[in-house]
């Protein structure tokens, strides 16, 4: 038995789906099975009932799932400790979401600028559900704006830009918009084949399917594919920017009534230690943050 094993059992019990955790994980199905039916056989129980193609979580991977997780949770708590000891720093800061070092960047650089003894930890994820809430201090995702976002700190909302090479016949223009794009080929962005990012749901809304030619779970693929090639992407605006920075591609602003906020939360029943409410508390006072919250109070965050 290794922590490998533990790591696919547990993600094995959160999809309940063979198929779909080996994407998530980017192993072939074959070793994911053979490492689960290894692990039942060392413990001699059964972890999952199966039937047909479902694999469903018995009483024995229930009671086994909580010692895993109680596991998981010790190690990561003594890998922050280890980090700072690594580092020299007095102190950390953990943030959890989708690409979320791209949100916060200009603030991170003037906040450790203000306190050189802070390491800010960024762990990242398509799926909020797949991270331990006991060693972040933040959480940032996407939602509707009309949710309830008492509790919450609003960022921005959720721009998409449409994405392609400098070479491509129409990066010339000076205006691209969805349905000039209708008919080319495209390619995402996506951790797992089954789900379509944001920017294919728009294209969809507007009208018409993007003909996908391609999906890659790695941005430095897309941008080595769409360099080579004339295929096109609807990606969100912030990484947009990121991109063109590199000199070889141009952008689009996708303009639609469809986005989405970004906020930032806290997980439940965290307590914040004095740099975290710190850092949410200047957080608040950019001007731009402010715009979004004005009636936002650190009382309220904090519950």
């Amino acid at each position: 038995m290794n922590l490998l094993q533990l790591k696919y059992f547990q993600e094995v019990a959160r999809y309940q789906n063979i198929t779909k955790t080996a994407e998530a994980l980017h192993i072939s199905q074959p070793s994911l099975s053979t490492s689960i039916k290894h692990l039942e056989a060392e413990l001699g129980i059964a972890l999952f009932d199966r039937k047909g193609k479902s694999i469903v979580l018995n009483e024995n991977g229930q009671n086994f799932l909580r010692d895993i997780n109680s596991v998981f949770e010790l190690l990561n708590r003594n890998q922050v400790k280890r980090d700072l000891f690594a580092t020299g720093k007095s102190s950390t800061i953990s943030i959890g979401g989708r690409k979320s070092e791209l949100m916060l960047s200009p603030f991170i650089s003037a906040f450790l600028t203000k306190h050189p003894d802070v390491l800010i930890s960024f762990k990242n994820s398509v799926s909020v559900s797949s991270f331990d809430p006991d060693i972040l201090d933040f959480l940032i995702f996407a939602e509707p704006p009309e949710n309830d976002s008492r509790g919450k700190l609003i960022l921005d909302r959720e721009r998409h830009s449409i994405l392609m090479s400098k070479e491509h016949p129409l990066a010339q223009k000076s205006l691209v918009t969805l349905p000039m794009i209708a008919e080319e080929q495209f390619i995402f962005v996506t951790p797992n084949s089954e789900t379509m990012p944001p920017g294919y749901r728009l294209c969809q809304r507007e009208g018409f399917t993007p003909k996908v030619a391609c999906i890659t779970d790695e941005r430095a693929v897309l941008l080595s594919i769409m360099k080579q090639s004339h295929l096109v992407s609807v990606v969100p605006e912030h990484d947009a920017e990121a991109f063109m920075r590199i000199g070889d591609y141009v952008s689009f602003p996708v303009h639609t009534d469809q986005e989405r906020n970004i906020v930032l939360s806290i997980p439940a029943n965290k307590v914040l230690s004095k740099i975290a409410e710190e850092f949410l508390l200047d957080l608040w006072n950019q001007p731009e943050i402010k715009r979004w919250n004005p009636d936002w109070s650190l009382k309220n965050m904090i519950r």
